[in-house]
C-alpha cells in the first residue's frame, strides 16, 4: 500500500490513517476501505498532491464496486472530471 503523501497534515494524522486502511483491509471491510481512501483522497487532493488523490480515489471506486457502495457512482464522476476515467 502507498504511503499517504506528506502534504496531508500532521504525521500522526497520517500515521493514524495509515494504520486504519491497514487494520481494514486485514478486517476485509470493503465499505469501511471505501471511506478510508476516499479520506485520503480528500487529504491529498487538500495537499495539492492530484496524483496520490487519484490514486487513492481509484482505490475507493474499486472498493465501492466490489462491495456494491452506492458512493462509485460519484468516485466515477470525481475520476473522470479529472481525466481518470473514460
Amino acid at each position: 500500500m502507498m504511503a499517504l503523501p506528506k502534504t496531508e497534515g500532521s504525521a500522526t494524522m497520517r500515521a493514524g490513517l495509515d494504520a486504519r486502511l491497514i487494520a481494514a483491509h486485514r478486517a476485509g471491510d470493503l465499505p469501511l476501505l471505501v471511506k478510508l481512501y476516499r479520506e485520503a483522497a480528500e487529504g491529498a487532493a487538500a495537499g495539492g498532491d492530484a496524483e496520490a488523490a487519484a490514486f487513492f480515489r481509484t482505490h475507493a471506486y474499486v472498493f465501492a464496486l466490489e462491495c456494491g457502495d452506492p458512493a462509485a457512482e460519484a468516485l466515477h464522476i470525481e475520476l473522470l472530471a479529472d481525466g481518470r476515467e473514460e
